[in-house]
């Protein structure tokens, strides 16, 4: 993904997602929360992969580190930490060497420089679709509620193998995006 392109919180998701796929996880959790009181947007995303020695951990933030072999610098998590912190937040990283990583990403809600929240459904639904061997999480919420959905219990509701085709695909990106409006989340 070109770093000019990081225009939404959607994408950092994305990104971050990407990277829990390669270290191997087969189950994905992305949480998007609105706390109005603390005036704050918490991002979460956590897998079951390998995770990173406290080596790794160190290094991550550095842009001119990275894991992957198809190039030699990583922008991901040093860009999320830069929108974040630009618009009064933080990011955390947690992992342990064979049992998965955690970023949290927090954003002033009402600061003038953060990023909108953007296509979270679309990107959630590619990764599903893209990724069908991995159990996805998606759990939004808000002081108006809670919104989850999972691809395990998309495939037992309609009892199918994997998730897609036109239909069902453009169908979830409704439900998830009619849910994050009735939810505040944009």
């Amino acid at each position: 993904m070109n770093c000019s392109e990081m225009k939404e919180i959607a994408l950092h998701i994305l990104d971050i997602a990407e990277n829990s796929t390669a270290a191997g996880a087969d189950k994905v959790s992305v949480s998007v929360r609105e706390d109005e009181p603390s005036g704050m947007l918490h991002i979460r995303i956590g897998d079951n992969g390998k995770g990173m020695s406290q080596e790794e951990l160190n290094k991550v933030s550095d842009p001119f580190y990275t894991s992957r072999t198809t190039r030699r610098v990583g922008m991901g998590i040093p860009l999320i930490r830069q929108h974040a912190e630009m618009s009064g937040g933080e990011l955390k990283i947690e992992s342990e060497k064979g049992l998965g990583a955690r970023v949290e990403a927090s954003f002033c809600l009402s600061h003038p420089d953060r990023q909108p929240l953007g296509d979270l459904e679309g990107c959630w639904l590619l990764l599903v679709t893209a990724n069908p061997g991995i159990e996805w999480d998606l759990s939004c919420s808000s002081g108006k509620g809670v919104f989850s959905i999972s691809t395990s219990e998309i495939r037992q509701s309609l009892e199918v193998e994997t998730i897609g085709g036109t239909e069902l695909t453009s169908l979830l990106k409704r439900m998830i995006r009619n849910n994050m409006e009735a939810l505040g989340l944009e």
